[in-house]
């Protein structure tokens, strides 16, 4: 796993890119399922608590950009997976899959990670905006604490806005290291240079 740190390395055979497709694709995947359980539970829990009772709708555009982006965590998590079956496919001469289709599902992992984090980015700046215009609203100096009263909604940050931030960042982080395993495979399988477009 080293080799690829190091520029000057040769050409990798399909053994070697099997054996780093297979130790990354488990690495992705549990590190994609551990990271991933946060967000997950974050939006199971919205929608067992609020169920009925919307305030804005259940067509709001952060809830099902939200649930977007844990379909898109998932099919990502599911895509490190198969990096494990795709190194299966290398090791076997008969079945060995063409380059430029062991390109074309990285890329696919590439661009699914991708799209993880983006939508992940844009629901936090919409959280983080909103909860700084409520902080803003707050009287400078003022200090809130109604002992044995009702909270006004909306008045403070909640333990809830917090906890959804945090699955916004372990949803980023989920991206994150799906970017880096595919990344990481592209690039030992772009090093490969033997025939164009076959695994020798």
């Amino acid at each position: 796993m080293a080799s690829f740190l190091r520029p000057g390395a040769g050409s990798p055979t399909p053994e070697q890119i099997a054996r780093n497709c297979r130790r990354l694709g488990w690495l992705g995947f549990w590190l994609q399922v551990l990271l991933g359980l946060i967000p997950l539970l974050v939006v199971l829990g919205l929608v067992l608590t609020r169920l009925g009772q919307w305030p804005q709708g259940l067509f709001s555009l952060g809830f099902w950009l939200a649930l977007l982006c844990l379909g898109f965590l998932g099919f990502g998590t599911f895509w490190s997976y198969r990096y494990t079956r795709l190194a299966a496919r290398l090791e076997t001469t008969d079945i060995r899959p063409s380059k430029s289709g062991v390109k074309r599902a990285l890329l696919i992992g590439l661009l699914t990670n991708l799209a993880v984090m983006i939508m992940a980015v844009l629901i936090a700046l919409g959280q983080v905006s909103r909860l700084t215009l409520r902080m803003l609203r707050i009287p400078q100096g003022a200090t809130v604490i109604t002992p044995d009263q009702a909270i006004a909604q909306g008045a403070l940050v909640s333990p809830s806005n917090m906890l959804a931030i945090q699955a916004l960042v372990h949803a980023i982080a989920a991206g994150l290291v799906g970017v880096v395993v595919a990344l990481l495979l592209i690039q030992q399988v772009s090093r490969h240079r033997n025939a164009p477009d076959t695994f020798l």
